[in-house]
């Protein structure tokens, strides 16, 4: 008498669960360092939001105009502008990044901050595809930047050792 024993592939659904589980410790980490943007907003988020949108008034952001050659009014962008705004800033980082000073970090770096806070006050109104390509966006300043400041320590490092 024999048996036949199949082999069961599991269930797709469970398989997804189980990577989605197994990401969440990561997920979680990113957010709390405020890395990720675009999801639910805490309540300080939405006060820092309206604190900047309001700050910055009805004038372009002198930041972000220095870089993408443009006088842009964030308190007035509109969700279908997001992406056009955020692909002409990190073409400017990409550009430029070589030849910045600390200063230029943290202005790219602010600018971004204005950029988000605007992209919080519209994200519902962008697809997802959109989203998306922003969310991918925001992770290459961040990688981008923190590229920068490992290549800066090994610079200082190699000059200490010569």
């Amino acid at each position: 008498m024999t048996t036949s024993r199949t082999f069961r592939l599991p269930d797709s659904r469970l398989v997804l669960a189980g990577l989605l589980l197994a990401a969440l410790p990561l997920a979680a980490q990113a957010q709390q360092a405020g890395d990720l943007t675009g999801s639910r907003p805490s309540a300080a988020a939405s006060r820092t939001a309206a604190s900047q949108s309001a700050k910055a008034g009805a004038n372009a952001d002198a930041g972000l105009a220095s870089l993408i050659k443009e006088g842009v009014d964030l308190n007035r962008a509109t969700a279908d502008q997001m992406p056009d705004l955020y692909g002409r800033f990190i073409d400017a980082v990409r550009e430029q990044r070589r030849q910045w000073t600390e200063r230029d970090w943290t202005n790219a770096n602010d600018a971004l901050s204005r950029l988000n806070a605007r992209y919080e006050a519209v994200r519902t109104d962008i697809d997802m595809e959109d989203r998306l390509r922003i969310r991918s966006w925001q992770g290459e300043f961040r990688t981008l930047q923190g590229a920068r400041k490992v290549n800066q320590k090994l610079d200082e490092k190699n000059v200490n050792v010569k």
